[in-house]
C-alpha cells in the first residue's frame, strides 16, 4: 500500500464488472457525521488524491477515497463513463450519501454522470456539494478530438458515437458537463489552472456558465496534476465543503 494511504482503512467493493479498492479514513477527535469522497482522474488513482485528506480530517469529516476500475489496486483493464458510474453507485451504496464529493479531472466528468443519472440502469448518486477540479466540460468535444487524433473519417466517428450510445445508453451530448450542472443543481466549486496543457482553460470557464451555484477559482502554474499537491487549493476545497466559501 503506498504511504499516502497507510492511515487508512482499505476496504474491496464489489461491483457489477469485479471491484474497486476503497481507502476510508476516520477523523480522531470524533465520531464523523459526514462523509466526502475523493475520485481521481484519469490514469490516477486514490493515492494521487490524498493531498486532500488532512484538512478534511481536521474538520470532522470522514474521508472515502478509491481506486477506480483498471487503476490502482481495483480490478479490470479499461475504464469509461459507464464503468466509471457503475463502480461509484457501489462506493455510494457502502458510504453514502454524501455531504461532497471532490475530483479530479475524469473523474469529474464520472462523478456528473452519476449525479445527474445519465448513465442508465445506474442509481443517481447522492452528494450536498461538488468540487471539480481541472475537469473537462465535453464529452462531445474530447471524444471528437480523439477521433480526430486517430484519423477517424465521418463515419468513423459516427460509428465511436454510436458504440458509446449503446453502451452508456445516452448519446454522448448527454454528457456535456454544463447540462448536468444545471440539472443537479448543487453548490460546486470548479477549480483549473490557466497552464493546464492536458484540458484548456476553456473548459472551466464553460463549466462555470452553468449557473449562481457554480464558483469557479483559477490558479497559476500548476499544470493538471501538481495542482493536486497544491496546499492553497487544498485548503480552498475544506473551506468550500465546510460551507465557508
Amino acid at each position: 500500500m503506498p504511504t499516502r494511504l497507510r492511515q487508512s482503512s482499505p476496504r474491496a467493493i464489489p461491483f457489477p464488472c469485479g471491484s474497486v479498492q476503497a481507502y476510508v479514513f476516520e477523523p480522531e477527535e470524533q465520531a464523523p457525521t459526514r462523509t466526502v469522497l475523493l475520485v481521481h482522474g484519469w490514469t490516477g488513482d486514490a493515492a494521487s488524491m490524498t493531498g486532500f485528506v488532512e484538512p478534511l480530517l481536521a474538520a470532522g469529516f470522514r474521508v472515502v477515497a478509491f481506486d477506480l476500475p483498471g487503476h490502482g489496486a481495483s480490478t479490470g483493464r479499461e475504464l469509461n463513463i459507464p464503468l466509471g458510474v457503475a463502480s461509484l453507485a457501489a462506493v455510494a451504496r457502502v458510504f453514502g450519501p454524501f455531504h461532497a464529493i471532490v475530483t479530479h479531472s475524469f473523474g469529474g466528468a464520472i462523478t456528473l454522470a452519476a449525479l445527474a443519472g445519465s448513465v442508465r440502469g445506474q442509481p443517481v448518486v447522492s452528494a450536498d456539494r461538488l468540487v471539480l477540479i481541472s475537469a473537462p466540460s465535453s464529452i462531445t468535444g474530447i471524444t471528437r478530438q480523439f477521433g480526430h487524433a486517430i484519423g477517424l473519417g465521418r463515419r468513423g466517428q459516427a460509428a465511436l458515437e454510436q458504440r458509446i450510445h449503446i453502451v452508456a445508453g445516452n448519446p454522448v451530448e448527454a454528457f456535456e458537463g454544463p447540462l448536468q450542472l444545471k440539472a443537479i443543481g448543487l453548490p460546486t466549486l470548479v477549480i483549473h489552472d490557466r497552464q493546464d496543457r492536458e484540458l484548456g482553460f476553456q473548459h472551466a470557464e464553460a463549466l462555470a456558465e452553468s449557473g449562481p451555484l457554480v464558483q469557479l477559482q483559477a490558479t497559476e502554474g500548476l499544470g493538471h496534476r501538481r495542482i493536486l499537491k497544491a496546499r492553497p487549493v487544498a485548503e480552498s476545497v475544506a473551506r468550500f465543503v465546510i460551507g465557508a466559501s
